[in-house]
């Protein structure tokens, strides 16, 4: 009877470990942030990261976006001396001059940049930066906690101004009968206002140079789109495709569930040489041999299989189409929009097309293969 309980008894111990391991050691993080510290920094962003885990044994990880949206990326230079603060709060005032917060997770701190620099959607320039850093060390001191957007973006202007700030609003998505209420801690900084905004509006905002610019999230996602990239995939999984477009536009994209496990196997496997291509681009070359369909929305990009779907949207406008297909010597695939033939070859490939069609009715017929009856218009 024991030597059947034993290895019952043996998992459960080792399944309770395991449940309260994470939270022993973010438990432990955030005792070690607590602590006041002594630092001395200067050099690179990672080696500083490196000298900070270890003189006070707290892990971190950080991903590549992180150096990608700083004006330097791994090269970005930090200089501070810590004495007498918490290293949370180094940490805060260290991450605020460069655009990033941290999170503390289960297993380790990450430094991420702030989701106004992600909406950049390239690397920011140190004015952009600047910029960040005003915003969140300033505070908007309302007297209410329920204003109307247009008074917030009016009240971030005037502190600006009072400032003697290069920076200024762009409102491009408001007009006067748009006064939309939004929540605003009174005690919030101008940089969470701003962020009040993007959570209860269809607005959104990010640094632009000398500008805080605020838009539509339809016409924000459009243009983040409409950015161009280069890229080779010579039989990349296409959930793997969809996952590197969403990163690189920095817009997010939402799957129908099993849309992508519903397209044809010898079809989701991309082989696409992109020079220069826009990501909406891309998409609708995707669109074209997948059979998927997307819509864009103030979330997003939303794609979906139309031939499953129970209530799919309304089909995007393909005012590019694909009209032929070249195969490389390596064996990649090229596909050819419309926009790119120029129009002396597009008679040369109709005709070809017509040549090809009339060999293949050929062929049916002398396999037999002729329909009784004529399909109906």
């Amino acid at each position: 009877m024991r030597r059947r309980l034993i290895p019952l008894i043996f998992v459960v111990v080792l399944w309770s470990t395991g449940q309260g391991r994470a939270q022993t050691t973010s438990a432990l993080i955030n005792e070690a942030l607590d602590k006041p510290v002594k630092l001395d920094l200067n050099g690179p962003l990672p080696r500083v990261i490196d000298q900070i885990e270890t003189e006070t044994a707290v892990p971190f990880e950080n991903s590549r976006a992180l150096y990608d949206a700083l004006p330097w990326g791994e090269q970005t230079n930090v200089t501070a001396k810590v004495q007498n603060q918490t290293l949370r709060d180094a940490l805060t005032a260290i991450t605020r001059k460069l655009g990033l917060t941290f999170i503390v997770r289960d297993e380790a701190v990450e430094l991420v940049p702030l989701p106004a620099l992600r909406r950049l959607g390239r690397r920011a320039t140190v004015q952009e930066l600047q910029s960040l850093d005003q915003l969140a060390s300033t505070p908007l001191q309302l007297d209410t906690d329920r204003p109307g957007v247009l008074r917030v973006v009016g009240a971030i202007d005037e502190r600006l101004v009072a400032l003697k700030s290069p920076f200024a609003i762009e409102n491009r998505a408001f007009g006067p009968e748009q006064d939309t209420p939004l929540f605003v801690a009174r005690g919030g900084s101008l940089l969470d206002a701003l962020e009040s905004i993007t959570r209860d509006t269809t607005a959104t905002w990010y640094p632009w140079g000398r500008s805080i610019v605020i838009v539509n999230k339809q016409d924000w996602i459009r243009t983040q789109l409409a950015r161009t990239i280069s890229a080779r995939y010579n039989g990349v999984d296409l959930s793997q495709v969809l996952m590197e477009l969403s990163q690189r536009s920095g817009v997010d994209f939402t799957l129908e569930p099993g849309a992508v496990q519903r397209v044809p196997p010898e079809f989701r496997s991309v082989r696409l040489i992109l020079d220069n291509v826009s990501v909406q681009q891309v998409l609708e070359t995707l669109s074209g041999f997948t059979g998927m369909g997307y819509v864009v929305n103030e979330r997003g990009v939303y794609l979906w299989n139309p031939s499953y779907s129970a209530l799919p949207p309304a089909p995007p406008v393909r005012a590019d189409p694909v009209v032929g297909m070249i195969q490389l010597e390596d064996g990649i695939e090229l596909l050819l929009r419309e926009s790119q033939v120029p129009a002396d070859l597009r008679d040369y490939l109709r005709l070809r097309t017509d040549g090809k069609l009339r060999l293949l009715r050929s062929q049916m017929q002398q396999e037999v293969l002729v329909p009784t009856t004529q399909p109906v218009p």
